[in-house]
């Protein structure tokens, strides 16, 4: 990638709904390249999927636990059918596949216990004779922040968006649902066609994005990138965290916040208390952050598992609701 796209990736971290206008304005061409290098990126697969940054609990769903599956005997053939199954099901909303502690981390979403035992007991039924291993990840809440490794900077300001860990339901009507739905399935689908969908007007469907916005139900628009095409590594690492101090836990979650190549942190209870997402180079560089960590926070941490994330079949912050919409 060129030093514009990586730019442009960042404006587009901050914010996937900018028209091509507000990215030129700031990237300082015109918004017809600002066009040509965003579509190029997506016909590359570089950006494979734009979807809204939803807050779980203030859309009614407050039971989102992670699952680290490891698997003996699968055959290709159910490997496959499996996968095929887990992208097709509303309520699994993050499917990595990885190498390392798991061979998969599995995000189940319902809106209580019940709701989300019943999705994975499905899993178990159809698929726990291959199942060696299944470890559960409790999410508290989920910590985005923006790519600055793509500018060659920090996060200075410590900016996060937040998805989980707050309480207050938002009341969402059944076009709110809808509008959730489309922006799942494509972060920057015009207001027209949305409204085409959902059969009301452009006007009614911006005045409902604005009202989900306001209220924090929408955090911001992002994207998926394919980190093999960029050039770059994601790992997801396992954290066990001895909290006897909680002065010293808040700035380990302040490094985590402004550290370039960390992009996303969930805050856990049970057997694991950090799950956290790095986009870096390389394996040496991978090591070089964690060692650093075991060693200005030894007195906090306890174990890390790593986990080398080679596809992502799906990866949103919300049940696809309506789903039909995206026909």
């Amino acid at each position: 990638m060129t030093e514009f796209d990586k730019k442009l990736l960042f404006e587009l971290d901050k914010d996937g709904r900018k028209s091509y206008t507000e990215i030129a304005k700031t990237l300082e061409t015109s918004p017809q390249v600002v066009k040509y290098h965003l579509e190029k990126l997506q016909d590359e697969g570089i950006i494979k999927h734009f979807w809204a940054f939803i807050d779980y609990d203030k859309a009614g769903y407050h039971v989102f636990w992670g699952y680290w599956l490891k698997f003996a005997g699968l055959t290709k053939e159910a490997e496959a059918a499996m996968y095929e199954d887990f992208r097709a099901n509303k309520n699994i909303p993050i499917v990595m596949r990885s190498d390392g502690y798991a061979d998969v981390m599995l995000g189940i979403i319902g809106r209580d216990v019940f709701e989300h035992n019943a999705v994975l007991q499905n899993v178990f039924a159809k698929y726990g004779q291959y199942i060696a291993h299944s470890d559960l990840v409790v999410g508290l809440s989920f910590h985005k922040f923006p790519r600055t490794y793509l500018i060659g900077g920090e996060n200075v300001s410590g900016e996060q968006k937040m998805s989980g860990g707050a309480p207050g339901e938002i009341k969402l009507s059944q076009l709110d649902r809808k509008i959730l739905s489309c922006l799942q399935i494509d972060g920057r689908m015009e207001f027209t066609r949305i409204a085409k969908k959902c059969g009301v007007t452009a006007g009614l469907v911006q005045k409902h994005y604005v009202r989900l916005v306001r209220e924090g139900v929408i955090s911001k628009i992002t994207y998926t990138v394919d980190h093999e095409k960029m050039g770059i590594v994601l790992y997801r690492v396992l954290f066990k965290i001895v909290q006897f101090n909680s002065a010293r836990a808040e700035q380990l979650f302040a490094y985590f916040a402004t550290h370039p190549n960390i992009i996303n942190y969930v805050r856990c209870i049970g057997e694991w208390q950090l799950m956290v997402d790095i986009e870096i180079e390389n394996r040496a560089r991978l090591r070089e952050l964690l060692r650093t960590l075991k060693h200005e926070f030894k007195d906090l941490i306890f174990q890390i598992e790593v986990n080398e994330v080679y596809k992502i079949d799906k990866f949103t912050q919300m049940a696809v609701e309506y789903p039909e919409l995206g026909e």
